[in-house]
């Protein structure tokens, strides 16, 4: 009873994103996807969902979003099955917008929970650890000892609030003369990373196990080495930064990952919508403040 309470409580938002008219929801069971099917309209895509599934995850088509993409790497690594639906487009449908009115991804819901829904990437990841514990899977990112894990809460922190705002901005920067200060900034916020790889002795951030700290940043990381390199001519130092780019070597050899990423023409393509239109990435560029 308890259990369901706490899940009524949690059922406030859910997920999306730039939502739209088109959808399409897949099944994914121990990482193998059922054909997708495409739906239109105002048709509430989730309608076909199997409520039996432990988990709903929304997110956008393409694996284009590193914030939905942390949770679809948590997903893939816990080994829990779960249904997907793809938001993309405009505009949001009703449908979409009972579900999130704040339209972003990723969420989860979880239907044998009541349809309870959690959203935020972080919280989401936390949760399915959590889950995946109380499921008894036997996979976790998430380990039991309390300093260990604000480690990983205070390296996320550290991404969400410095890394990931100096990272677009040095990208969207389009005064040369500011590019030289703005990389030294983005250079002294990946240190932490550095730093954290030659304490831990890596190959991850706290050492031999894959944890969400290595989830929450990879992503942007990813996006990172792509886009500055064909917009800033930049390529991480590897006097300044030799754990780390072993680390990044090391992530991408994870199955987790290779099916959740975009490959480099796609990054590009992608962000050379964002670059031309300047956009603002939630806040994250500070030079549009």
């Amino acid at each position: 009873q308890n259990d369901a309470m706490a899940a009524r409580m949690m059922r406030v938002l859910v997920i999306g994103l730039f939502c739209s008219n088109h959808l399409a929801t897949a099944f994914v069971s121990a990482g193998i996807p059922r054909t997708a099917t495409e739906l239109r309209g105002g048709y509430d895509a989730t309608v076909g969902a199997d409520p039996s599934t432990p988990v709903q995850f929304f997110t956008m088509p393409g694996n284009t979003c590193p914030y939905a993409q942390r949770t679809h790497i948590a997903l893939k690594e816990l080994c829990l099955p779960f249904d997907m639906t793809e938001v993309s487009g405009m505009p949001k449908p009703d449908w979409y917008l009972t579900i999130n009115p704040r339209g972003k991804v990723p969420a989860l819901r979880v239907p044998t929970a009541d349809y309870a829904v959690i959203y935020e990437s972080g919280i989401c990841n936390e949760f399915l650890c959590d889950y995946a514990t109380k499921l008894q899977h036997g996979h976790n990112l998430m380990p039991e000892d309390p300093f260990l894990r604000a480690s990983i809460r205070l390296l996320n922190d550290h991404c969400d609030n410095v890394f990931a705002k100096t990272q677009f901005t040095f990208l969207m920067n389009k005064d040369d003369t500011k590019d030289d200060e703005l990389c030294a900034e983005m250079e002294d916020a990946l240190a932490a990373y550095e730093d954290a790889l030659v304490e831990s002795k890596g190959p991850y951030l706290l050492g031999t196990d894959f944890t969400l700290a290595d989830v929450h940043v990879f992503p942007f990381l990813q996006r990172l080495v792509i886009t500055l390199t064909h917009w800033k001519n930049y390529e991480l130092p590897k006097d300044k930064f030799p754990n780390l780019l072993l680390w990044l070597d090391s992530c991408l050899g994870r199955e987790s990952v290779k099916e959740t990423s975009m490959s480099k023409e796609k990054t590009i393509e992608v962000y050379t919508r964002f670059v031309e239109a300047d956009y603002k990435f939630g806040g994250l560029n500070k030079s549009k403040q």
